[in-house]
């Protein structure tokens, strides 16, 4: 609202021309009463008034002062004296007396509230004292019967004195607005927090956080829930100090109860094998256990994980087989954390390879002992030092060169060297003094699992602590069970399993993730109270991530609506494959073509997959896995894209075959000709004609050409005619002259250029 002279003047209850004299003192330019007044205007006549006073009260007497504004009781202002009267000085003690009156107002109000609370405070006490008195009479005295309610007192008069404490200072600051200092806090963000939740934290508007959230590139509602790593940074974004906070949840109070005895012994050493394709490793397992396994694997290469003990003289050896091909990755890192012993088998002949290098940066990050083993000695072109000096160029140092790496070369055909190994890998045992409680509930790690038709779940567990007993209750991430049996490495059922142990378990309600921690539990509901609060912990992490998925998606396809997807539904035999399946195909495509995982599971491939890949228009991938008769009569009947496969690279070469299938066919074109315009001539049959020479190539009349002046293409079309002397020809070599009529266009010029192109399809690759 526009505020004039006027309109201050009443406010102030002065004549305009009162007020228009003072602003001129005040150094303002107004001269009318319809002139607009600012607040920084009513700043100006407010320190002018202050100045002058400053000034006057000096020459003014103890007594004439005396005869100054007057406050009544109630707050009001009393008339003021004659002397005061003047128009010159009426401003000035007008607002002087509005002050001390609301000073004398706060202060009565302030007083007034002390009051009441120090009433409420008297008549609770009475009424307490009262209330013991009666304690034993039957009829309770009649001052007692109304009883005062201290909480609605003190709730009036805060009310009453913040209402009083408003107008206030609406009337010293003329309702300009007091500046608000910001306070940063440290803001506790959970694992997963709703938006709207954040903004309460910090004492803001939701639409903030949700901004801060776009900076971010995170598009969220106030109702969508944020990981705590978005909340940290959004909180941080906004001035305040973000604290991750992690709630103790049913698992940590359960959990944290189990206690081991303080008294650990020896345990036996958990091996992992690791290395490149086809350098050895299954072969030295097979020779150590003198179990044929190389011939159960595709191909010759392991396809998932498999744990093994072996007895090496009175020492027990957990052995863990990891796959070396790339695509397992993720399972090397997994079995490298599991781990206390790295074997990193190095083939004579080849030397450090790609996966021996990602083999090294696992060891290095678990920050596990590595024994080297130097295999194919038996081969002619084997060469030992070589690989000594490649390992070395890798921080591993062999002993024999002043290092600390132990390397052994071997033969896993013939078995030369291998006992040197084993007592090298039980000597790095000794030095790492390894130990274990074997009192107490087991716990550990899983190593593999799958969905086996006749026993249904099996998990194949790593125990690390505890000793596990046929009937535990256990927990294994989200899925719970009592340990129907305990099947040992070579297939013999046991009655219990101690650390260091590689057993497979049968009994729990689904099949857990490879690498998922396993704990043993007191009873069937702590159990469930673990897996629930796990299983809501797994939904929340899954919203976030389908939702950031979907969000992906939408930016990706912003200008991308022919995006080809090849949609996919994963089947495989074991957890441990079919993860590193997933991340191998995900990997997989462009710009121009992806592939989205529609679902991925253990077992075979059932009536609900076929169904599901009619409605999502999927194939069906089965890695060592087959269709049920169900099944079957779907893919047939809809014509389903059904692929077996055993081999991990083979399945990823289909899939890229298949993608590259979907792909547009590129467009490529190729200039097979140009003549250039030496006259034009306008013939009476055909119109214009330009007589050219073929500079370069040939010039063929059934292909499109374009026109260039300059360079420049001016226009595209088609040969309407092309004569060689009088006769109509087909095609046109270098060095020869011809007359060329250019379909619908008539503005070619002498020194134009005609250029001849071809177009060709050449098939797209991922």
């Amino acid at each position: 609202m526009t505020l004039t002279v006027k309109d201050f003047a009443k406010t102030l209850k002065i004549k305009d021309d009162a007020l228009l004299e003072r602003m001129k003192l005040a150094g303002l330019s107004h001269s009318k009463p319809s002139d607009k007044v600012t607040p920084e205007d009513k700043l100006a006549i407010l320190k002018s008034l202050k100045a002058r006073k400053n000034t006057s009260s000096k020459s003014v007497t103890p007594s004439s002062s005396s005869s100054g504004v007057k406050v009544k009781s109630k707050g009001t202002l009393s008339k003021p004296s004659k002397t005061f009267t003047k128009a010159s000085e009426g401003l000035s003690d007008n607002i002087e007396a509005k002050r001390q009156a609301a000073a004398e107002n706060l202060k009565e109000q302030q007083q007034k509230r002390e009051d009441q609370i120090k009433e409420a405070i008297r008549l609770k006490q009475e009424q307490q004292q009262a209330a013991k008195k009666s304690k034993n009479k039957s009829k309770i005295p009649e001052q007692t019967k109304q009883r005062v309610n201290v909480k609605d007192q003190l709730s009036k008069a805060a009310k009453e004195y913040s209402k009083q404490e408003g107008n206030l200072e609406g009337d010293i600051a003329h309702k300009f607005e007091k500046p608000v200092e910001f306070i940063k806090r440290d803001i506790e963000v959970p694992e997963t927090i709703q938006a709207g939740e954040l903004a309460k934290l910090m004492f803001i508007k939701g639409g903030e956080v949700v901004k801060a959230l776009m900076s971010l590139g995170v598009v969220a509602t106030i109702n969508d829930s944020i990981d705590q790593e978005t909340g940290i940074l959004v909180a941080e974004e906004l001035g305040h100090n973000g604290v991750p906070f992690n709630d103790p949840s049913v698992e940590d109070e359960i959990i944290g109860n189990i206690t081991y005895s303080d008294k650990p012994k020896p345990r036996a050493p958990v091996i992992t094998v690791m290395g490149h394709v086809d350098h050895g490793k299954t072969t030295l397992l097979d020779f150590i256990r003198s179990t044929k396994v190389v011939d159960g694997e595709a191909g010759g290469i392991t396809q998932h994980i498999g744990a093994y003990q072996v007895l090496v003289g009175e020492s027990v050896i957990t052995f863990i087989d990891t796959p070396g091909h790339a695509a397992f990755s993720s399972m090397r890192a997994r079995g490298a954390k599991t781990t206390d012993i790295v074997i990193l088998v190095v083939a004579a002949n080849d030397g450090v390879m790609p996966q021996t290098e990602e083999a090294i940066n696992h060891a290095k990050a678990a920050g596990v002992s590595i024994v080297v083993a130097i295999n194919k000695i038996d081969l002619d072109d084997a060469d030992i030092e070589k690989v000594k000096g490649d390992l070395a160029s890798k921080d591993l140092n062999p002993e024999d060169w002043g290092g600390n790496i132990q390397m052994v070369p071997i033969s896993a055909l013939n078995g030369e060297g291998v006992d040197k190994l084993l007592e090298a890998v039980l000597l790095e045992s000794e030095l790492l003094e390894l130990k274990a409680n074997y009192d107490g509930q087991a716990q550990g790690v899983v190593i593999e699992s799958e969905l086996d038709k006749f026993r249904g779940p099996v998990a194949t567990l790593l125990i690390q602590n505890g000793t596990l007993k046929t009937g535990d209750m256990l927990v294994c991430g989200s899925s719970v069970g009592k340990v129907k049996s305990i099947i040992g490495s070579n297939t013999e059922k046991l009655e219990i399993a101690e650390p260091s142990f590689a057993v497979e378990i049968l009994g729990l309600s689904g099949v857990p993730n490879a690498g998922e921690t396993f704990q043993v539990v007191k009873s069937d509901k702590e159990a469930r109270e673990i897996a629930s609060f796990r299983e809501s912990k797994i939904k929340d992490r899954k919203v976030l991530k389908q939702r950031d998925e979907s969000l992906g998606n939408i930016f990706e396809s912003m200008g991308q609506s022919d995006k080809k997807v090849l949609n996919v539904i994963l089947k495989s035999d074991v957890a441990g494959t079919s993860e590193a399946i997933t991340a191998a195909l995900s990997e997989i495509g462009n710009l121009e073509a992806s592939i989205k995982i529609v679902a991925s599971g253990i077992g075979g491939i059932s009536e609900s997959d076929a169904n599901l890949a009619i409605a999502t228009e999927a194939m069906i991938l089965g890695f060592n896995v087959r269709t049920d008769n169900a099944a079957k009569k779907i893919v047939e009947k809809e014509k389903i894209v059904l692929s077996y496969h055993s081999i991990i690279y083979e399945l990823i070469d289909d899939v890229k075959a298949r993608l590259s299938g979907l792909l547009d066919p590129i467009i490529k074109e190729e200039i097979v000709g140009i003549a250039e315009v030496l006259e034009v001539f306008n013939s009476p049959k055909f119109g214009l004609v330009a007589g050219c020479m073929v500079a370069e190539g040939s010039v063929y009349k059934n292909k499109p050409v374009r026109v260039l002046r300059d360079d420049v293409v001016i226009h595209q079309g088609e040969l309407d005619s092309l004569r060689r002397f009088k006769d109509n020809v087909n095609e046109v070599n270098s060095g020869t002259e011809c007359g060329i009529g250019i379909k619908n266009y008539k503005d070619i010029l002498s020194g134009d250029k005609i250029e001849v192109f071809d177009r060709k399809e050449e098939a797209q690759s991922i």
